[in-house]
């Protein structure tokens, strides 16, 4: 939009805000369309004290300028100005005819000042309700003995922006000295009248109310009238009074009217050395001061100082030198904007985001956010994947006990990253890829808040993974990843831990030691002693890589009895060892039934020579149990012995030996079918699962299904592992295509054929030795 048609929007609205307040039965409307539009648009001030002051004074030039030039500002700065154009000229159009409506439109005054009342002419047929309006001129002064000094002042109410974030800091730090201060404090203290512009979240405010601080003698009164006051009687006021006064005009643009600052005005003021503080923002002061009217002349009267948000190297030495910390923040977290831009926006930022957590605001993007800051509290620099965000902002939900359901993940992610004011976004991109990250005074401010103080376990050990997972550089003065979380560990869970809080020495202990930075064995080691499941199957994992076996036993039993699959894991693994240590010394000292324990033992370890050997062992010290652990090896190897071995146990009453007797005939040449059936039935019979199973086939050849599938149901119930299978073939013979495929689908998910995709590939290579010579 051009700046002409900007400005005729904005004249245009300030006649139709004006002409509304002269109207008592129309302002209620006119007044609550202008202050949600200002309150959507310029949400940095609020002009409900301002708005009120309009409706009790009539329509006049210097009003229609003051509020033509505010919301010129508005227009410009908002931080969708297109947007705020748009519904400005819908609200001038819906108005204008309600505006116009009032009593203003075309004036008749009275012949004398006096109430009139004329009924001469009119008809009534009813009650009558008369109205009076009460019109005012322009606001006067106050008696300037009534003036504040300007040590007790308060600098908040007159215009400079407050910075307080967080309910424990004050409503400005401490103030950081800015490289125009010389010159600016001379000019105030001389007398003159000296205008302080910049851009937008430049400091012009509190830098020109520190030059009236320091540069004018104690017990200064401060005169900063309201907006639209008349200042010409200022001169004659302050005439042959005793004492220092200065006159402090924030936001001049709105004191340039016909009763506001005139160049005789200024000349008055400057003989009785009344000093004339102002503040403006660049784009007004270039509109008035390049200009013919005047304002342009008043202007010339001026000496401008120049403020800027980029801070000289020199500046940011002197806030270096700050222990503020709300200074301290800014040098640490500004990243690319300004200190003041900071300071400015930080204090919105944070509002913004706390309130965004109402179920019809922005529950989703305020977890968003969440997340981004907690992630640069553990430590991590630089922008995040989206993904990883909306990834890790479940875990906020029970936490904050919000439901971001109604609001989309591309509204939350808009919102989040939308340019506040030209100078953030909540969420600033910071990566190749689209990666955000937080801007940085929402970090600071969590950091130091109350509601923010717990972070998920599951934020803590993502970070844990990325510190892993990211290669150490080379050796430099700032920390690395995990230096930062492992810092961050410290200082959130060492306090609970010196109270011996189970769960805090746990995790100090855990990110401690897994990054290198803490010893874990002391911190796993107190909290296992106080019940932590977790700290005892860390701590036994220490151990067991120390090669401290039998003290890692008793620990490991803790996590496995809780539940844990990888501690119950190695406690049978360092089981098994005990176990087959104490079996040899057993099984060597003659003892027939520990050769036969230990033979068992090593088949199942796959070494199947040295357990036929102590079987052999355990045979020959009389135990006959173990004919069917050697007739079943034998069988596996289609050894002949195995018949010998296998029968006899068969003969000693052990059904699984009856059906490992038949499985080894069924592989004869010229089965013997009747002896291999009745095998089968006898060890099926005593419940043998496997026997049951190949007891099934055998009826299926002689078409006796009925018998079949129950047996495969046996099978089944008994865990064999191909009965699934079995029975789908079984129901696909019988005719029963729908049933046998659900079958078909059990048994591949029961027992699943081929490698896994959870297995990692193969290595790529020769399957035999390369050869040692071309020839070979």
């Amino acid at each position: 939009m051009a700046r002409q048609d900007v400005e005729r929007l904005a004249e245009a609205a300030a006649k139709a805000l004006t002409r509304g307040a002269g109207s008592a039965a129309q302002w209620g409307p006119v007044r609550l369309g202008f202050e949600e539009w200002l309150r959507r648009h310029w949400s940095l001030s609020d002009y409900s004290g301002e708005l009120d002051r309009l409706g009790r004074q009539p329509p006049s030039a210097s009003l229609v300028t003051y509020w033509r030039l505010t919301l010129f500002d508005v227009l410009v700065h908002a931080s969708s100005p297109e947007a705020a154009a748009d519904e400005l000229s819908s609200l001038v159009e819906k108005l204008t005819p309600t505006a116009d409506a009032g009593p203003h439109e075309t004036p008749s005054p009275p012949a004398e000042s006096q109430d009139h009342f004329d009924f001469r002419t009119s008809t009534f047929h009813g009650t009558v309700t008369g109205v009076q309006h009460n019109y005012y001129g322009p606001v006067a002064l106050h008696d300037p003995a009534g003036w504040s000094t300007v040590e007790a002042a308060d600098p908040v109410g007159r215009g400079v922006r407050r910075t307080r974030r967080l309910d424990k800091d004050p409503e400005l730090p401490p103030y950081v000295r800015r490289d125009v201060d010389e010159r600016l404090h001379a000019l105030v203290s001389g007398g003159g009248f000296v205008v302080v512009t910049g851009e937008l979240f430049s400091g012009k405010s509190r830098t020109a109310w520190a030059a009236v601080l320091d540069a004018l003698p104690p017990g200064t009164r401060v005169c900063s009238p309201s907006l639209g006051a008349d200042l010409r009687a200022l001169p004659f006021a302050l005439r042959d009074r005793k004492g220092s006064y200065v006159l402090w005009l924030d936001e001049l643009e709105g004191h340039l009217d016909e009763h506001g600052l005139d160049s005789s005005l200024l000349t008055q003021l400057a003989e009785l050395r009344v000093p004339v503080v102002a503040t403006m923002s660049d784009e007004a002061y270039d509109a008035r001061r390049f200009g013919r009217g005047p304002a342009a002349r008043v202007l010339a009267l001026a000496e401008p100082v120049e403020l800027t948000c980029r801070w000289s190297r020199e500046e940011l030495e002197r806030l270096g030198r700050e222990v503020d910390p709300q200074l301290l923040d800014a040098r640490e977290w500004r990243g690319e904007r300004g200190v003041t831009e900071y300071l400015a926006v930080g204090s919105e930022l944070w509002e913004m985001w706390w309130r965004a957590r109402r179920a019809t605001a922005h529950p989703r993007g305020h977890l968003l956010v969440r997340v981004a800051v907690d992630l640069a509290r553990l430590g991590v620099e630089g922008g995040v994947s989206p993904h990883l965000l909306e990834e890790l902002s479940a875990h906020y939900e029970q936490l904050e006990g919000l439901n971001p359901e109604r609001e989309s993940w591309a509204d939350a992610l808009a919102w989040a990253t939308e340019l506040r004011h030209g100078v953030t976004g909540m969420l600033v991109e910071d990566g190749p890829g689209g990666e955000l990250r937080a801007f940085g005074s929402l970090v600071a401010d969590a950091g130091r808040s109350s509601h923010t103080r717990t972070v998920p376990y599951e934020v803590w050990e993502a970070v844990r993974t990325l510190a892993l997972d990211t290669p150490a550089l080379d050796e430099g003065t700032e920390p690395t990843l995990s230096e930062r979380f492992a810092a961050a560990a410290d200082l959130y869970f060492r306090p609970r831990a010196e109270a011996r809080d189970p769960e805090a020495l746990f995790r100090l202990g855990r990110y401690g030691h897994s990054l290198g930075t803490v010893d874990g064995e002391d911190c796993f080691r107190e909290a296992a002693s106080r019940g932590h499941d977790r700290a005892a199957a860390a701590l036994a994992e220490l151990l067991m890589v120390r090669g401290d076996m039998a003290e890692a036993q008793p620990y490991l039993e803790q996590a496995a009895g809780a539940g844990d699959p990888v501690a119950a894991a190695a406690l049978g693994t360092l089981l098994r060892g005990q176990a087959e240590t104490w079996l040899r010394q057993g099984a060597e000292a003659g003892d027939a039934a520990a050769a036969h324990e230990l033979g068992d033992m090593l088949v199942g370890a796959g070494r199947e020579d040295e357990a036929l050997r102590w079987y052999r062992k355990a045979a020959a010290a009389g135990r006959r149990e173990v004919a069917l652990s050697i007739g079943a090896l034998l069988s596996r190897w289609h050894d002949p012995e195995a018949y010998i071995w296998l029968s006899y146990a068969a003969a000693w009453g052990d059904a699984r030996a009856a059906g490992e007797l038949g499985g080894y005939l069924s592989w004869e040449p010229e089965v013997d079918e009747t002896k291999v059936v009745l095998l089968y039935r006898r060890a099926a019979h005593a419940g043998d699962a496997n026997a049951a199973h190949n007891l099934g086939r055998w009826m299926i050849r002689k078409g006796r299904f009925g018998e079949a599938m129950e047996l495969y149901r046996k099978a089944l119930d008994g865990g064999v592992t191909d009965a699934e299978l079995s029975i789908a073939g079984l129901l696909e013979l019988q005719g029963k295509s729908a049933e046998a495929q659900d079958w078909f689908r059990r048994a591949a998910t029961a027992n699943p054929v081929g490698l896994p995709a959870s297995l990692p590939p193969a290595p790529e290579g020769p399957l035999t030795p390369t050869p040692d010579t071309v020839t070979e």
